[in-house]
Order: structure tokens, then C-alpha cells, then sequence
């Protein structure tokens, strides 16, 4: 077999391919009615969009192929955007001996003909093929060309249109200053934190505003202005976590989502890190300008339960930061009363709902990457109060710690779990969360034991989750804990994994069995680039560690297919299954994609 060569330019035409940004994306009708086009007028069993990438050649429309990608290696296609003003046919694979012992041709799906037309950017460059595939010996005459070069010519120019709608879509969500999300894309970042922070991840929103910057306009002019604010956004980005979202909102005016689960101390760390950040001056010309903001913070839920809400609270505080005479932090006061949340007589109504079974446990499924098979199920509290309706964790757990009712509410969650789940049939696992009470009571062993006896559940079909907090908090008696739980045989997860500023450290020293990749990374795999660095590090980590990763908040398909491809263990979300009364016991494997 005699791989293709690699055009000269191939730096050039990678780029090319890398600019229109379709690789691995979701499936599009046009492209596949254009291979069915293909199939049906030359009568083959196969036809491809096929881009040719580094290292392999990607489908992006399959005609009776289950693969998604094979290797540039034994790639067909690889051969033909050598000459991209030509077609290329090869009327019998098993004569040719570039191809005779090609593992496509004497395998599956076992080519003998092949006819591409090279697919050309806008720039000339070939970045794939539009090709048809028999598995018999055959001709192509010059019609047939002709028809697959304007097919090819036709996939070209929906990728062209697809660069430029992409485009088109980063320059309306981008502020053309500074690169950062601009008001209207910061104005639907907000609006899903806050949809998350009422289903139980609070968040936190930092308002800033520049002391000096009228005077830096009025006596350096508007291009030192303009190159203050760029300097801001860069260091405001370099600041910040891959998860967060920077944006301006106009004028000298930014904002920071600080990403969630995030708490007051989290997001006034997150703030200092910012004023730091801000600590040397900039040279613009022969002067040397500060860098003077004052920020108002606020978190939700806590502060507001409306993007619109959240903000007036962060606006107030920055407000009194700027009074204070700026360069500094303030946070907000007001705590808006919500009528989700508990009313005053919230610990007695707790107590009471501990004390009388009034709770209740939803469980959402996580499965296994490799074959789609249910592992096991998370179990997560609901409040059903009367008057108040259906009430999510975020809006009774702060209160149950305020109240000192924490353990308890840790008690009846992990007992009933253990109760529910020793009826499950096979060995599905069952997840619970455990908060920092009883790690700091030095009692979680003798917790976990009492339920695992009550219950009669096997131990290592339980997994106890706990956050960095926990960690952060009681750092020796969360190790002494764990090797407790280890001795039982019971599972442990460090959950949220990469939220806080030392979350790498506490992997490293402390022995879990699992780390859950933080939903916000999972959902930045949609939009930042960064944000997929970020999980392929984390899944090398897990796999150096010894340890599986679970990924949450999974909820769209190229999520799903990047973390299979990227060799994640276990997945969750919304996409393979919500929170519900019953769990999903008896469903048959997920019907996964091909990981690639």
C-alpha cells in the first residue's frame, strides 16, 4: 500500500479546511441529499463527503458507510486532492498498487472502484473529496466526471456559505475592539447561568468599570483609549478560567460570568485574581498609564433570580465601589426574596419534611462511553412543598446549612438511596452527593456503614461524590475519610473537578476512584476552542491517575461525540437522560455514534 504524499502547501490547505469549521459537526441534509444524489445516479453502494484532515479524512455526508472517519493513511481520497483540477477514478482498487493492499479494499468495505472529485475552498485549495465507492471493477466516461465535478463544485460552495454564516454569527456576538463577547452575547450567557443557578448551580457576576479612562481619552486621545481597553481585555481574559465569560459591555464598561457552582468566597477570589491582574501599569508611548477598576460583585441565586435582577445588584455594589474611591471590590447587599425560596418559617418547615419523609429523590442516569450501557444512577434531592410547589436543591440546601440541618438532610439522602437502589437488579451503581458536615465530624464511615447495613447494599455499588470545597475546608479529615471509604470497598468522585483554583492539587493528593468533568467545561466544548483543551487534559489526567471520568451536562450531540472520541469513561446529561421519579433501569444501551 503506498500512502499519498502531502501536497506542498499543505500548511496552507489546512488552514483552508480549518477556517470553514465543519469538521465534526452534526450531520446537514444538504450534504447528505448530495451523496444521495451520487449513490442514486451512479448506482453505487457508497458515496462520501470526505475531508481530507491531518491525520485522517472525515465524513461529513455517508452513503452506506457506518464509519465517521478512517485514516489519512488508507485514505483514497488523500490521492485525489493531489490534483484538484481532476477527477480521479480507479477502475479496479486490486490492480492499482497504490491500493491493492489497502485494508479498505481487502477488507471492509472492500473497494474496487473509486471515483472522487476534489471539493475546493474558496481560495483554491482542496480541503476533501465528493466520491463514490462499488465494490465491483468499473468505468467512469467523461459525463460521469463531469456530473461528480459539479456535485464536488456544489459541496464546496456549502462549505464556503457555512465559513461565512459562521462568520457572520462570531461577528454578532463578538465586540470588534477588544475580541470579547459583546452585550448581546453576554446578555444569553447570562440568561443560561441564570436558568442553571435555579437549578441548584449558583454563579457569580462581576461588574467593572475603569477609574481613569476619561482621563486617559482626554489627554493621550481616543487610540491610547481604544489601546487601554484592548490591554484590559487581555489581561481580564488571561485572569479568568477557561469556563468564565469575559465580555464588554460598552464604553470602559466589562463584565465576568464567573461560572458555576460557584459560592461568595469563590467569586471574591475570582475578582482579587482580576484587581492582581490589573497591578502593572501600561506603556503607551513615553507614559506609563494605570490600571484602575473597581468592580461590584454579586452571585446567584442569592442576589438575584432575573438576569435583570442579578445585574442591579452588581451595578449597586459596583456603585459603592466607585464611591469608595475605586480601585476595589464590592459586593452586593440586597438579597432579592424569591418566591421559589423558603419563607421564614423555612427551618421548621425542613425539619418537618426530615422528620416525615416529606423529600423526595429523583435519579438521572450516567452510562458507559464505550457501548452505551446504563452504569448507574445519581440520586438527587427534590422538595415538593405544599404551597411553595416543586423546589430544587439551590433553593433549600443553603438554608439546610444555615440551619444546621445539612448532616440530616445528608443522612436521609444517602439512606434512601442505598434503600432504593439495593432493590435495582444487576449491579447498577448508585451516586449520592455528600456535603463537608460529615467529613468535618470525622463520621462519614460510620454514616456510610449504618446505610449500607440498613439497606443491604453491596459497597461498591456506591459512590459518595464531594466537592473541592470539602477538601478545601477539612483537609485532613477528608483524607482520613476517604481511606475509611476505601477500606469499606465504597466508590468515592471528586464532583465539579477543574471549578476551583486548586482543584489539580487535591487530585493529586487525595486517592478517588472517579472525577467528574465540570458541566461548564462540557458545555464550552460548543463555543471554545479552550475549553476543549481543557477536557482533553482532563482525560489524560484521569487516565494517568488510574481514575475514570464522567462528564455532566452533556446535552448536545457534538458534545457527546468529542468526549467519545477523547476517551471519556462515563457520561450524563440532559441528551441520554433527565432527573425522574423512577429511575432508568430497565432501558436498552444508548444507541451511541461511532466514537471515531
Amino acid at each position: 500500500m503506498s500512502s499519498a504524499r502531502k501536497p506542498v502547501d499543505e500548511a496552507l490547505r489546512l488552514a483552508s479546511l480549518s477556517a470553514i469549521g465543519v469538521l465534526d459537526t452534526p450531520a446537514d441534509a444538504r450534504f447528505d441529499r448530495l451523496v444521495e444524489l451520487a449513490a442514486e445516479h451512479f448506482s453505487v453502494p457508497i458515496a462520501l463527503v470526505s475531508l481530507v484532515d491531518d491525520s485522517r479524512q472525515w465524513f461529513k455526508a455517508r452513503y452506506g458507510l457506518d464509519v465517521p472517519q478512517t485514516s489519512r493513511q488508507l485514505s483514497f481520497c488523500a490521492h485525489a486532492i493531489l490534483r484538484p483540477q481532476e477527477v480521479m477514478v480507479v477502475e479496479d482498487a486490486r490492480a492499482d498498487e497504490r491500493f491493492a493492499d489497502n485494508a479498505l479494499v481487502v477488507g471492509d468495505p472492500k473497494v474496487r472502484f473509486y471515483a472522487g472529485a476534489p471539493i475546493l475552498a474558496e481560495d483554491g485549495q482542496p480541503v476533501g473529496t465528493l466520491c463514490v465507492i462499488d465494490r465491483s471493477p468499473r468505468g467512469l466516461d467523461t459525463a460521469g466526471r463531469r456530473y461528480l465535478a459539479n456535485l464536488a463544485a456544489s459541496a464546496g460552495a456549502m462549505l464556503e456559505l457555512h465559513r461565512k454564516n459562521a462568520l457572520l454569527r462570531e461577528a454578532a456576538a463578538l465586540d470588534p475592539l477588544t475580541g470579547l463577547a459583546n452585550r448581546r452575547a453576554f446578555d444569553g450567557a447570562l440568561a443560561r447561568a441564570i436558568d442553571q443557578a435555579i437549578g441548584g448551580v449558583p454563579f457569580g457576576l462581576l461588574c467593572l468599570d475603569l477609574d481613569l479612562f476619561k482621563v486617559v481619552n482626554d489627554t493621550l486621545g481616543h487610540d491610547a483609549g481604544d489601546l487601554l481597553l484592548r490591554e484590559v481585555a487581555r489581561r481580564l481574559t488571561g485572569a479568568v478560567r477557561v469556563t468564565d465569560v469575559v465580555a464588554r459591555l460598552g464604553g470602559d464598561e466589562f463584565a465576568v460570568i464567573v461560572g458555576g457552582p460557584a459560592d461568595l468566597d469563590g467569586v471574591r477570589t475570582a475578582a482579587r485574581h482580576i484587581l492582581a491582574a490589573f497591578a502593572a501599569d501600561l506603556r503607551i508611548g513615553a507614559n506609563l498609564v494605570p490600571i484602575r477598576a473597581s468592580i461590584g460583585l454579586a452571585v446567584a441565586p442569592v442576589h438575584g433570580t432575573s438576569p435583570a435582577s442579578l445585574l442591579r445588584a452588581a451595578d449597586q455594589a459596583l456603585y459603592e465601589a466607585k464611591r469608595a474611591g475605586g480601585q476595589t471590590l464590592a459586593v452586593a447587599t440586597r438579597q432579592e426574596r424569591q418566591p421559589a425560596r423558603l419563607a421564614d418559617s423555612q427551618e421548621d418547615a425542613l425539619r418537618a419534611a426530615l422528620a416525615s419523609d416529606g423529600l423526595e429523590l429523583h435519579w438521572q442516569p450516567f452510562f458507559a462511553a464505550a457501548d452505551g450501557a446504563l452504569v448507574g444512577c445519581e440520586a438527587l434531592v427534590r422538595w415538593n412543598r405544599p404551597g411553595h410547589g416543586w423546589l430544587a436543591p439551590a433553593a433549600f440546601i443553603p438554608d439546610a446549612e444555615k440551619a444546621g440541618l445539612i448532616g440530616a438532610l445528608d443522612a436521609w439522602v444517602l439512606r434512601r438511596a442505598c434503600a432504593e437502589a439495593a432493590s435495582w437488579p444487576g449491579e447498577a451503581r448508585v451516586s449520592v452527593n455528600i456535603s463537608a458536615d460529615w467529613f468535618s465530624s470525622g463520621d462519614i464511615a460510620g454514616l456510610v456503614v449504618d446505610a449500607l447495613a440498613r439497606s443491604g447494599l453491596a459497597p461498591g455499588r456506591l459512590v459518595l461524590e464531594l466537592t473541592e470545597r470539602t477538601l478545601v475546608q477539612h483537609p485532613e479529615a477528608a483524607r482520613a475519610g476517604l481511606m475509611g471509604l476505601r477500606a469499606l470497598g465504597v466508590r468515592t468522585s471528586l464532583d465539579d473537578f477543574g471549578t476551583g483554583y486548586s482543584s489539580l492539587g487535591y487530585l493529586y493528593s487525595f486517592a478517588f476512584d472517579e472525577v467528574k468533568l465540570d458541566r461548564s467545561f462540557v458545555e464550552g466544548l460548543s463555543h471554545n476552542p479552550r475549553a476543549e483543551a481543557v477536557c482533553r487534559a482532563v482525560l489524560d489526567l484521569g487516565r494517568a491517575l488510574g481514575m475514570q471520568v464522567c462528564a455532566e451536562g452533556i446535552e448536545t450531540p457534538p458534545q457527546l461525540a468529542f468526549l467519545r472520541e477523547a476517551g471519556c469513561n462515563l457520561l450524563q446529561g440532559y441528551l441520554l437522560g433527565r432527573p425522574r421519579p423512577e429511575p432508568m433501569l430497565d432501558a436498552s444501551p444508548l444507541v451511541l455514534p461511532d466514537a471515531g
